[in-house]
């Protein structure tokens, strides 16, 4: 067995075991090398080096901030892997409406959820095609030269094993189920409103989000101090979404919100600016630098649709960035080393 499945199987809820498959897979990897030991646990991935060219596996993820220990649903999920740079990841699923169906979803670092594949086997297929990133909007298409040729050259031989040891093929490009079972399982076990289709548009909000911005500086003072790791770890501050990650801490302050559009930009902007106001009066006003193109922070910008970025120096090497956008319904807090901020490296 693999040090992989060593690490996962003591953690495994009753009635629902590592399918045969991905046990098979994570041999080969570790048969090939391509396991390393970093200071926040072993990771496992489809392909050589440690830059994080598709999804890298992992006995050290949690569900924290989705399923907490006890919470209906925390019993029928076993994370997987990251399955992005944002703390996005893949988990088995226990499907209780086909006894002993193990399936593999997506739960999203922004809220999303959906079934990625029908079994262990098909999700292999799916990570072979070799996309940098599996987001539910993007696998439908094929992979993109300038985005994902690296990560497609990359799992070449994993892509060869999948198709030669379980005897199937690896497709061009994925496609996803419409409606979602995955999500509206979600739905149902946390008492959401459930979509029949993804396209379905969604009711936007129809009150200002309950922020507290006094909340948003302690969990900021907090996290100033507070040690890097290596993984991606979930978490809550002052009652905050956190993801933690190795470049610094990330706080989600508004969650983006369904439904969204212009109209409801009143609503929310507000919020925005009281937030704002509370990390002025706190470090004074922002530095007028921007942010530098390709760096993290120009990521988030890209990825979440901020429009507004305000940014702190607290000392050599830490910096605390403001990223909001009335118009998407979005606020993200960070606090991240300088790097994240100032220099152009590929998150």
């Amino acid at each position: 067995m693999s040090r992989l499945a060593d690490l996962m199987t003591p953690s495994l809820p009753p009635g629902l075991a590592l399918p045969e498959p991905l046990l098979r897979a994570w041999d080969f990897m570790e048969s090939r090398g391509w396991g390393h030991e970093t200071a926040g646990g072993y990771v496992l991935t489809p392909y050589a080096g440690s830059a994080e060219l598709g999804v890298v596996f992992s006995p050290s993820l949690t569900l924290a901030g989705w399923f907490e220990p006890g919470e209906p649903g925390h019993d029928r999920l076993v994370p997987l892997c990251q399955t992005d740079g944002t703390g996005s990841f893949a988990a088995l699923w226990l499907d209780p409406d086909d006894a002993g169906a193990v399936r593999v979803v997506m739960l999203g670092s922004e809220g999303e959820r959906s079934l990625l594949a029908d079994d262990a086997v098909d999700f292999l297929r799916l990570v072979a095609i070799g996309y940098l990133e599996l987001r539910d909007w993007a696998i439908e298409e094929e992979p993109d030269e300038e985005e994902d040729g690296e990560s497609v050259a990359a799992l070449a031989d994993f892509r060869a094993w999948v198709e030669a040891e379980l005897d199937v093929e690896v497709p061009a490009h994925w496609s996803v189920r419409d409606p979602d079972p995955f999500a509206a399982w979600v739905a149902e076990v946390k008492g959401e409103e459930v979509r029949e289709s993804r396209f379905t548009a969604e009711p936007g909000p129809t009150a200002a989000p309950d922020v507290d911005p006094a909340a948003v500086v302690a969990a900021l003072e907090e996290l100033v101090d507070e040690p890097r790791i290596t993984g991606v770890k979930f978490g809550r501050r002052q009652g905050i979404s956190l993801t933690s990650v190795p470049w610094g801490h990330e706080l989600t302050v508004i969650e983006p919100s369904g439904g969204v559009t212009a109209e409801h930009a009143p609503l929310v902007a507000p919020t925005i600016a009281a937030v704002r106001a509370a990390l002025v009066a706190r470090w004074g006003e922002p530095r007028t630098a921007p942010h530098v193109d390709g760096s993290r922070a120009a990521n988030i910008v890209e990825v979440h649709g901020t429009d507004e970025v305000d940014l702190w120096d607290l000392g050599d090497d830490v910096v605390l960035g403001l990223f909001s956008s009335a118009s998407e319904w979005t606020q993200m807090a960070v606090v991240v080393e300088r790097r994240a901020v100032d220099v152009a490296h590929r998150y």
